[in-house]
């Protein structure tokens, strides 16, 4: 039934990697979607395994109590990958959302806390909220991110040790898959990240896409981002998940289709 697949015929790009979006082209696909997928965003490691490891025993040498807290998935792979087995059980830890949460219970940590909002500033809330003077707070983040986390634990009492440990940057050949992905008409694309918007104005390299494109946002923040890329008619999912995600977009573009 058209109801229940209210984006059959609708062309969707994706600016993440298969492995990194999986759950959201799923869920495009099951909305009757068809999809296109164009990394706009790889990750460059900015700390190695030694480098994790030895800013993480920093955390451990200081006097309780401690947490590690995580903003991304990406930054819990990178540190479970850098440290022993189950080490990560012996500080509290934090989460910002239901994926980041997800990345860690796949590794046999269980958060302590899980924010919601899925933010930095809802994450240092419930941190704050929970008691944190006193506390030492370990941060591996991405390079370049807010330090809305930071600030609100320290003005709270805590002693943060923040640690860059990847950056995000646009995939090189991204410009040129891009290109063939548009010899066909798009009707929306989605955008999980403030630096999936601002790259995928860099490689459209000054070209604009057909009015009536729809840009489907992760969160509020990700909208932000979108609008100040120059990106107009902009969607932002109820809440942070794929299944969201998806959602947004079927409800702005299902409508428009007639029934069949």
């Amino acid at each position: 039934m058209t109801a229940a697949r209210p984006l059959a015929g609708r062309r969707v790009l994706v600016t993440r990697t298969r492995e990194q979006a999986a759950g959201l082209v799923d869920a495009l696909h099951e909305r009757g979607a068809d999809v296109v997928v164009v990394p706009m965003i790889a990750t460059a490691v900015q700390a190695g395994p030694d480098l994790v490891a030895a800013s993480f025993a920093g955390l451990m040498s200081a006097s309780p109590p401690r947490w590690a807290v995580f903003t991304s998935a990406t930054a819990v792979r990178l540190v479970i990958g850098a440290l022993a087995v189950g080490a990560l059980r012996s500080p509290s830890v934090a989460a910002v959302g239901t994926q980041t949460a997800a990345a860690l219970e796949g590794a046999g940590v269980r958060p302590d806390i899980v924010a919601a909002p899925a933010t930095a500033a809802g994450l240092a809330a419930a941190l704050v909220a929970h008691g944190i003077s006193g506390a030492h707070v370990w941060f591996p983040a991405a390079a370049g991110a807010s330090d809305v986390l930071e600030r609100r634990l320290e003005q709270a009492g805590a002693i943060v040790s923040r640690l860059d440990l990847y950056r995000s940057e646009m995939p090189a050949g991204a410009p040129a898959l891009l290109d063939a992905a548009l010899r066909l008409p798009i009707d929306a694309v989605t955008l999980t990240s403030g630096s999936t918007a601002a790259h995928l104005r860099q490689a459209l390299r000054g070209r604009t896409l057909a009015a009536g494109v729809v840009f489907a946002c992760i969160g509020k923040q990700t909208a932000k981002a979108a609008a100040a890329a120059g990106f107009g008619d902009i969607v932002v999912a109820a809440q942070p998940t794929a299944g969201a995600l998806a959602d947004a977009l079927a409800a702005r573009l299902g409508a428009a289709q007639p029934l069949l």
